[in-house]
């Protein structure tokens, strides 16, 4: 469970096709730390099963998606212990759960996606050296071409992006600017406890590759949040791509105020009781 973009096109032309559900949405990486607990290093990829992420709550309109999702640190560190990762805890009774609203703008007639990701340390923990990464396997062409694309990163835009021999551009940024990025082969992305930071670097070739931004903030204590937005479009040129990209980084800065509103909102924070079935059950199957 968690949250992964299916496919993507622009102008019926596929950007993102059949990728794998992690390489396809937000992954996180922080060091835990309790009144009790010494520092423990965390990676989270975008989907991770019940019980360590739990649906609060979804909306789907016209326009906007809107899902909450909760992160159990206890159940995460739970799994850690049962592959002997980690010593056993003597947990008590401190609030474990990290809030992620997912704010998805989808306007037909316009030329690119809005995702909005806010994370609310709702627990008791410390969330030291903080890292959101942005992690698309694009597939331009789709099937006709998914293994021949070549990368590039715009600098003066902060926009990573990837295309193929027809022309067709597909690319992202965010709202936060960031720190690191990376494309790489696909089958060679890696972030672990040795590699947190993505490399600065292009595959240098064409091939099956995937495109990363990262984004670092210093620590996420309890009581605060972190929010940014990742724009996503496509082009038939460079220029074109670039010039989405741009439109929809505007918006999204004109959309900050109401998805600030909508996570503050009581509804928004409410558990569905059609959900609470729905987690426990898949954390019955999980074990």
């Amino acid at each position: 469970m968690g949250f992964s973009i299916k496919e993507i096109t622009y102008q019926q032309k596929y950007l993102i096709f059949l990728s794998e559900q992690e390489h396809a949405g937000p992954w996180f990486s922080f060091k835990l730390k309790g009144k009790d607990l010494d520092p423990i290093p965390i990676i989270l990829k975008n989907i991770e099963p019940t019980p360590i992420y739990k649906l609060v709550n979804s909306r789907t309109g016209l326009a906007i998606n809107r899902i909450t999702l909760d992160f159990d640190i206890q159940e995460y560190l739970k799994k850690l212990i049962k592959e002997k990762r980690i010593k056993p805890i003597n947990f008590k009774n401190e609030h474990s759960l990290i809030r992620l609203y997912a704010d998805i703008f989808i306007y037909p007639k316009v030329p690119f996606i809005i995702s909005f990701f806010t994370l609310k340390n709702i627990s008791d923990y410390d969330l030291i050296d903080f890292s959101l990464y942005f992690v698309f396997d694009f597939d331009i062409n789709g099937l006709e071409g998914f293994d021949n694309d070549t990368s590039g990163y715009d600098e003066d835009n902060d926009i990573i992006y990837q295309y193929d021999h027809t022309g067709l551009y597909g690319g992202f940024t965010t709202l936060s600017k960031p720190t690191n990025f990376e494309s790489c082969l696909t089958t060679d992305f890696s972030i672990d406890h040795k590699n947190l930071d993505l490399s600065n670097a292009l595959f240098e070739e064409k091939g099956e590759i995937l495109s990363a931004l990262q984004i670092e903030f210093k620590t996420l204590k309890p009581g605060r949040s972190f929010q940014t937005a990742v724009i996503i479009s496509g082009g038939f040129s460079k220029e074109e791509l670039i010039d989405n990209i741009i439109q929809g980084k505007k918006k999204a800065i004109k959309y900050i105020k109401q998805v600030n509103r909508s996570i503050k909102s009581e509804q928004r924070n409410l558990q569905e009781a059609g959900f609470i079935k729905l987690n426990i059950q898949e954390a019955i199957d999980c074990k």
